[in-house]
Formats: structure tokens, C-alpha cells, sequence
């Protein structure tokens, strides 16, 4: 794995395990209000709004930029 992902890779394993496990924490799968909203609602819509930036900055961290040299390369050939 290349070394400039795996820090976003880590980062984007724990919001999965966090969305997977949300059915199985007691303090988020009850029948309370979180800011009115129910606590499963809240849980799921603050993951997934920190899985958007990570997303973005596993896709624009460079990653494909020695793949794409060298396709470049091979093209101009």
C-alpha cells in the first residue's frame, strides 16, 4: 500500500466499523433524542458526514500519480 493512503485507509476502517457497529452500541441504539433527532439518526448522519472528507482526500492524495506517468509514457510510445 502506498504511503501516502494508508493514513486515509486507517481513517475511512474506523467510520466503516463505527456504521457496521451502530446496531450493537447500547448508548447510540436506544429510544433517545439526540439535538431532537433519534440517537441512531444522529450516529449515522455524523459518520457519514466525516466519511465525505475522507473520501475526498483518499481520492485526491496523489495516489495515482506514478500510475498515470507511466501509462503517459506508454501512450506517447
Amino acid at each position: 500500500m502506498n504511503r501516502r493512503i494508508w493514513p486515509y485507509a486507517v481513517v475511512l476502517g474506523i467510520i466503516v466499523v463505527a456504521l457496521a457497529s451502530t446496531v450493537f452500541l447500547p448508548f447510540v441504539n436506544t429510544s433517545t433524542l439526540w439535538f431532537g433527532l433519534p440517537s441512531v439518526a444522529v450516529w449515522s448522519i455524523a459518520w457519514v458526514l466525516a466519511i465525505v472528507p475522507t473520501l475526498a482526500a483518499l481520492e485526491f492524495s496523489g495516489r495515482y500519480d506514478d500510475e498515470d506517468a507511466r501509462h503517459a509514457e506508454e501512450v506517447r510510445r
